[in-house]
């Protein structure tokens, strides 16, 4: 008798649980060729993938299985996971959508897609760092060559002159373009420091959007969220806590107090967080 797709499904997912990927990948591609339309079996596969950290596949299986169900929570969390580890922008826009999805229909795992987004965000926000320092060493450079070669512009206007005035005149011009590059210097050594800080502690981001918190509250479950996405949360979905599945109400949220003056303190030094 022939095997069924859901039968080869099956024999995959017991492989998987013992560890053995290639064989796990075996089923899952013979259940995928006796019936291509069905998500989770590109899902499952991309989960293999992922183990065995072959991430260009997992985008692949993942970007088929989200073709059949846009929905698929788990099709844009392994499609995340894989291109953060590709260092891929898109990788945020995946996470957060399997974030939104994973609320909706109350996901097991939304611990685990709300780490893998912190882990996204924060390298998306390492990478556009590492940009900015990068131009402003570009600019470093330039202003310094365009200061020196006013200084040289200078000095060969004043060469041939002789009078008892022209040699201190020339010093003038060394001594304020050598206080023009110390200036330049000072300011981009400032900005390099500066820069050194920008990590968003992650007392200061929301559970649930990874922003910077305005309003934090505290749950009967000891979990800090942002007042304006807990309540939207609690509004759409239920009166529960979505990480801990506890009865949750808007009137069982208290201010915290602490963590709010901490991220206050935090932002009066690190005013560019409010772009995390």
């Amino acid at each position: 008798m022939t095997s069924t797709s859901d039968e080869h499904k099956k024999a995959g997912n017991a492989f998987f649980s013992s560890q053995l990927y290639d064989e796990a990948i075996r089923e899952y591609s013979t259940a995928i060729i006796k019936n291509p339309g069905i998500a989770t079996y590109y899902t499952n596969r991309a989960l293999c993938y992922l183990k065995m950290a072959v991430y260009d596949r997992v985008s692949t299986d993942c970007e088929k299985a989200l073709e059949i169900d846009p929905k698929s929570v788990k099709g844009h969390y392994l499609m995340g996971q894989a291109l953060t580890e590709l260092k891929r922008p898109e990788a945020t826009g995946h996470l957060r959508r399997a974030m939104e999805l994973g609320l909706d229909q109350k996901v097991a795992y939304l611990e685990e897609i709300s780490t893998a987004y912190r882990k996204a965000k924060k390298q998306a926000w390492e990478v556009a760092d590492s940009k900015r320092r990068l131009e402003e060493s570009d600019l470093l450079k330039y202003l310094t060559n365009l200061v020196e070669r006013d200084r040289q512009r200078m000095l060969e206007l004043s060469k041939d002159d002789i009078d008892e005035g022209a040699e201190a005149a020339r010093e003038e011009i060394n001594t304020i373009h050598n206080e023009r590059q110390s200036q330049i210097a000072s300011l981009f050594a400032q900005a390099n420091e500066n820069g050194k800080e920008r990590v968003v502690p992650d007392f200061a981001l929301g559970k649930i959007s990874f922003e910077v918190m305005t309003d934090p509250v505290i749950s009967p479950s000891g979990i800090t969220y942002d007042r304006t996405e807990i309540v939207s949360t609690i509004r759409k979905l239920g009166p529960f806590d979505p990480f801990t599945r506890q009865t949750l109400r808007e009137a069982d949220l208290i201010p915290n107090l602490a963590v709010k003056e901490a991220i206050e303190d935090f932002l009066k030094n690190n005013g560019w967080a409010v772009d995390f």
